[in-house]
């Protein structure tokens, strides 16, 4: 792996510490780095699944209502989940600041269909 700019760094941890919009950022303003273009999909592909779990137990948890035991596990499922992105998160941000091109399985499953290199 070639050295990392300071700058590199920095952007990728922008990009990887705002789901979504910090992907969207870093490939934005450094379009020719390969390290901040990985931290900027695996980001945007992050904030996709967060969006789309917390889609699928909204609409889950909307249509149990009325079943409290279903509707307290699909609660608590959202709970977990949430209790999971924050972990990965933290994995990503330790794995970013220490340089390491990290590959979790379903987010860059996700980032290489939406393009990343």
């Amino acid at each position: 792996m070639s050295q990392l700019s300071e700058e590199e760094g920095i952007w990728a941890l922008v990009a990887w510490i705002i789901p979504l919009l910090g992907g969207i950022i870093g490939i934005v303003v450094k379009p020719n780095s390969s390290y901040v273009k990985h931290w900027s999909y695996l980001s945007i592909a992050f904030g996709l699944v967060i969006i789309g779990v917390d889609v699928v137990l909204g609409v889950l948890s909307l249509l149990t209502v009325l079943i409290p035991p279903i509707h307290i596990v699909i609660t608590a499922l959202g709970y977990l989940a949430g209790l999971v992105f924050l972990v990965i998160w933290i994995i990503g941000i330790l794995r970013e600041r220490n340089s390491i091109y990290w590959k979790p399985t379903i987010i860059y499953d996700v980032a290489k269909i939406i393009g990343a290199p």
